[in-house]
């Protein structure tokens, strides 16, 4: 067993064991000797401690992070330079991140995820306010307490909101952050405000619900140039089973252009807190999933079954500016043109024009509605006005004489034949060819749900750039099956009795909530006449098992013991000391052996370091008494000898030297050798005296 002491930083923090490794530190809990608190510690790099740029900018984004006080921040206390390097001490939170979570138990239910969302809302809200953006909002800095509460983590690192003379401080072009959570602007190393954390908190609501990120791909890379470049499938689209709402609003979040995101977090936990206050449908859509067919549309292009008219934005083609890392295929010209996410503000209809949710007309809003129409018709007829002095020169030129050679003639765009296409695909096709949309959606028994069998213009037509051409798309057949997959029971049972269906259950064990429907037979949007039967299939939630006892067996073999039971280990472990358990041995697991948990759990291992060490006290100099009582409070074991010295000396009775010497750190239960003062005894001096004899001498 090692001697040497605790690592302790800044004479105050002392390492206890090693928590995470991340991506710029190493994290720790360590011990707050002042406070006598736990606390985390992160430890930069020594790459990133080398740059002088780099640490006076985190230098001043962890003084900034440190103002923040909100109970869903993690809160950061202090920050220094140790060992040549930098550090963070930051408030320890006894939990999982969210990413764990998700990896246990799979996406998440939609109010569970609406409530998170807010709660991390609530954090970035706090901190644009501050002019911090986070830059790295991702499952893994989302933290869940074991009393449930939700906690932003790693704002020590986020980049401060610069200007003037401290924008060097902030490079233009640098990009932070995890590829999967980019934001568009971010992967093209564009300047950032608040709207890219809202951005990357959409991706982290999207992951929540559907159990996957919008985007994937096989490098950082092309995740990058996906954000960039894709339009995200929609919840719905997947098949994922959630509130039109709570859709539209993660999708609202995912928009391309910061622009049409929420314009701030606020707003956005406006909208997520009227969500869980029961705001689940769009107005003037099909309430439930009995409005399948309608809904399937992404729940940002529409309102019910009106068309529904997408303006496309102004293709741009601008160089991407490399991160660094993303290299050849960010820097080709990406063509930024995309769906508007939000729906129009429709001041007649009572939406706002950030959010989603219908809103009572404020009073007096007959007057606004009045003014937005008068406004609407001059507009009207200044377009066409427009049209007509286009119209008439493309006769005659001015109108008084033949048509000048010179004028210009509007390039026209054949119509491209998207009957027989699925929706989706219609839409990309237009929009490749410059052209805007309507869809209606129609019952068909013929053509298969969301099957483009009808549009005008027909194909072929030849009509101006940005023209709208109306799809007609299949709804499916009157009858057809929804999809309740993901709803409770209770829920599923009341959607499908509704339509006149009857209800049969079964039940299986799944990673689900217990109570979740997650299959249906027949499948959604199947044809099937009221009166037959829909079988459910209800979740019981995870397989339960018992826990294994691995105790006392090397790390290795503890391993192989849990995997080949069914469980997952994870990637560190705990070391903590043991009298029992000898060096290198399994100590005990965590969840505990015996107890019930879900099949697959995660387990860590808990690992001895050997016997406990405890560090020597000073006695020197004091009483023996109180030396050997102050041993044995530190269950060490003294062992006394004595050493003579002048009677009258100080040191009579006093240690005056010790093995091992003070602090040094030796394992409970050894022996320390005092050596006691001892006054040495008096000298006695003997003096004989010789007497003369008065004896005569003899004979």
């Amino acid at each position: 067993m090692s001697e040497q002491g605790p690592t302790v930083f800044s004479g105050r923090y002392e390492l206890l064991r090693h928590i995470a490794r991340g991506g710029m530190a190493d994290v720790y809990l360590a011990r707050d000797e002042t406070l006598g608190r736990e606390v985390a510690l992160k430890v930069l790099f020594p790459e990133f401690a080398n740059d002088p740029n780099f640490v006076e900018r985190f230098r001043r984004e962890a003084q900034a992070a440190a103002t923040l006080n909100h109970p869903n921040v993690v809160g950061i206390y202090d920050w220094g330079q140790e060992r040549g390097t930098y550090y963070i001490v930051m408030e320890h939170v006894s939990g999982r991140s969210m990413s764990d979570v998700l990896r246990s138990t799979g996406p998440l239910h939609p109010d569970r995820a609406a409530e998170i969302g807010s709660d991390v809302a609530a954090a970035l809200a706090l901190a644009h306010g501050a002019g911090l953006v986070h830059r790295d909002i991702k499952l893994g800095n989302i933290l869940v307490s074991d009393s449930g509460d939700v906690k932003v983590a790693d704002f020590g690192i986020a980049t401060a909101l610069v200007t003037g003379g401290e924008a060097a401080l902030t490079q233009h072009g640098s990009v932070m952050g995890t590829a999967t959570y980019f934001s568009p602007e971010q992967a093209q190393g564009k300047s950032l405000d608040g709207r890219s954390d809202l951005y990357s908190l959409g991706v982290v609501m999207y992951e929540m619900l559907a159990g996957v990120p919008p985007f994937q791909a096989e490098t950082p890379v092309a995740v990058a140039y996906k954000h960039v470049q894709e339009r995200p499938q929609s919840l719905s689209e997947r098949g994922v089973q959630v509130p039109q709402s709570l859709e539209a609003i993660t999708m609202k979040l995912l928009a391309k252009n910061p622009s049409n995101r929420y314009p701030t977090a606020d707003d956005l936990r406006s909208d997520l807190h009227r969500y869980l206050q029961g705001a689940h449908n769009l107005p003037g859509k099909a309430g439930g999933a009995a409005g399948a067919g309608a809904a399937s549309a992404t729940a940002t292009e529409g309102v019910g079954s009106q068309p529904l008219s997408v303006p496309v934005e102004a293709t741009t083609a601008q160089p991407v500016t490399p991160a660094p890392g993303v290299a050849e295929p960010l820097q080709q010209a990406i063509p930024m043109r995309q769906v508007h996410p939000g729906y129009a503000a429709d001041p007649q209809q009572g939406y706002s024009s950030g959010g989603y949710y219908y809103q009572e007309p404020a009073p007096g809003g007959g007057m606004w509605r009045m003014a937005a129409l008068v406004g609407s018709l001059l507009a009207l007829v200044a377009i066409l006005g427009y049209l007509l002095s286009a119209f008439i020169g493309e006769l005659g030129g001015d109108g008084d004489g033949p048509a000048d050679e010179t004028d210009t003639v509007a390039e026209l765009i054949e119509v491209p034949d998207i009957v027989g296409m699925d929706v989706q695909n219609a839409r990309e096709a237009l929009l490749n060819a410059n052209l805007s949309f309507d869809v209606r959606f129609e019952s068909n028994n013929e053509v298969p749900t969301n099957e483009v069998f009808g549009q005008d213009p027909p194909s072929g037509q030849r009509v101006e750039a940005g023209e709208v051409i109306e799809l007609i798309v299949s709804s499916g057949t009157a009858d057809t099956v929804p999809n309740v997959i993901g709803e409770t029971e209770v829920s599923a049972t009341s959607i499908l009795q509704g339509l006149g269906y009857v209800v049969s259950t079964v039940t299986s064990t799944s990673p689900q909530e217990s109570g979740t429907v997650i299959n249906q037979s027949p499948a959604s949007g199947a044809a099937l006449a009221p009166g037959q039967t829909v079988e459910l299939t209800v979740s019981t939630g995870p397989e339960v098992v018992p826990m294994i006892d691995v105790e006392g067996l090397s790390v290795i073999d503890a391993v192989n013991a849990l995997r080949s039971a069914g469980f997952e280990v994870g990637s560190g472990q705990i070391e903590e000391a043991s009298e029992e358990i000898e060096e290198g041995k399994v100590i005990r697991t965590e969840p505990v052996s015996g107890s019930l948990v879900p099949a697959g759990t995660q387990v860590m291992l808990v690992v001895s370091t050997g016997l406990p060490t405890v560090a020597v006290p000073a006695v020197t100099q004091v009483f023996a008494d109180t030396a050997i009582q102050s041993l044995r409070n530190s269950l060490l074991e003294p062992i006394v000898q004595y050493e003579q010295v002048p009677a009258g000396s100080a040191n009579v009775g006093r240690v005056i030297a010790q093995e091992p010497e003070a602090f040094v750190e030796v394992e409970v239960g050894s022996e320390v050798l005092i050596t006691v003062g001892e006054a040495a005894p008096e000298t006695t001096t003997t003096t004989t005296v010789v007497t003369p004899s008065t004896a005569p001498p003899e004979g």
